[in-house]
Formats: structure tokens, sequence, C-alpha cells
């Protein structure tokens, strides 16, 4: 039986080769993975429409009863108090207050819009405006995590983490979602709960006026920009 002699290199190029092959296998079945199964949602295919979905968590804005959810029967109990409604609240409060703009319908749908919106009422028939929404708890925090989380226990998933696990996500690198601002809702609304943390978001807190602020680690402490700059620019060189 005659033997194989190889020389070092050809050893280290064979070596090479076949750890490639390798890595390329694994490669080629994560596509199929991400292709068969690109989240653990599994009921019948849904239309897509959208490709992006922005959703905004203005607190602290005006009533809903002031802008697009007029309460008629109101001023029939004005100054009024209820005595079944037990209505703990942190300070004292009088009685029922009707709101003091005028509503007016717009549009084909005849959604409801008030004075204080006159602009935003003549794309009426653009918008879907929710009003079978309640909360049992008057607290702000407990109103945040219901609004985020649909529960008032803050240790439940955000929206962003549900839609995350149930439709998965085309980004393999990158956080599915992100979410911008400071304030109420900063934690819960990008958390992921008892979800595995790939379906956790992004958070960034662009309250603050200084990028590190808004970006952790967002700056090499180590190396100067110049420094970066051309160590960028040669891993681009390499890969091209």
């Amino acid at each position: 039986m005659n033997g194989w002699t190889i020389s070092r290199r050809q050893a280290i190029e064979m070596l090479c080769g076949w750890t490639g092959s390798l890595g390329l296998s694994c490669l080629f079945g994560a596509e199929n993975a991400r292709a068969a199964n690109r989240g653990r949602y599994k009921g019948p295919a849904l239309p897509a429409p959208a490709k992006h979905v922005i959703v905004l968590f203005m607190q602290g804005g005006p009533s809903q009863i002031d802008m697009f959810d007029p309460k008629p029967a109101l001023a029939g109990y004005q100054g009024q108090r209820p005595a079944a409604v037990d209505l703990r609240t942190e300070r004292t409060t009088g009685g029922l207050l009707p709101s003091p703009f005028e509503f007016k319908k717009h549009g084909q749908s005849g959604i409801e819009v008030s004075s204080l919106l006159p602009q935003l009422g003549t794309v009426a028939d653009e918008l879907c405006v929710i009003r079978s929404m309640y909360t049992f708890n008057p607290t702000h925090t407990p109103g945040v995590n219901l609004f985020h989380c649909g529960t008032v226990l803050a240790t439940r998933p955000s929206t962003g983490a549900w839609v995350s696990y149930g439709l998965g996500s085309e980004n393999e690198n990158m956080p599915s979602f992100v979410v911008m601002g400071g304030g109420l809702g900063a934690g819960v609304s990008s958390q992921a709960g008892f979800l595995p943390s790939e379906f956790q978001g992004a958070p960034f807190n662009s309250s603050g006026d200084k990028p590190d602020d808004v970006i952790p680690n967002l700056r090499n402490k180590w190396f100067d920009a110049d420094t970066q700059r051309r160590v960028l620019d040669q891993v681009q060189a390499e890969n091209r």
C-alpha cells in the first residue's frame, strides 16, 4: 500500500477549504430555516400591506374626550359626582366636566373630531379611531404597562416583542424593533419579558443631547475617530 504524502502548505490549504465548506453549509441551513419559518405564528396567511410600523406613544397629551371621543351625555351630569363610583385619586377632584370644545363629523366615515384639530379633520377618512379601549387603574405607571404589555404587570413582553416572536424578522444580526424616547414607558416598551432576549427591542434615549447618552458605547474609548475611520476603511477594503 502506497502512502500519500502531502506538504505542510497543501495540508493547510485543504484544511481551510474544508472549514469554509462547513461554514457555508451552516449558512445555507440558516437561510432554509428562515425561509421555512420566520416566526412562531402558525395560523392562516395574513395580508401584509404595511412594510413598517411606527407607534407614537405620546404621554401627557390632551384628553381623548377633548379630541376624538365626545361624551354628550356628560352635559346632563355637569358638576355632579356619581355616588356609585368610588374613584380614588391622588388629588381632590370635583364633579363631572363635559368637554368645552365643539365636535363635528368629518369625511365619509363620519369620525367626530373636536375644534382643537381642524386640519386633522380634513383627513378623517385616513384615520382609524379606536373608542373601545378602557382602563381600570387611574395611575400613570400601571396604565403605561397596560398599554405596552396588555397588563399592569411590568414583567410581561411588550407589543414589539410579541410581534417579533410571532412574525419573526428578516434581520439576522440587528434588533427587530427600536424604541426611541425616555419618560414613562421607556423600559417596558422594549422589553421581552419571559420571552427569549432575542425578541427584545433596542432602546434609544433620544431625550438626551449628547450622542453617548442616546446610544451607549457609540464611541470607542481606546481609539480616536481618525483611527476608527482607518480601521473601518481597511475592513471595507478587505471585504471587497
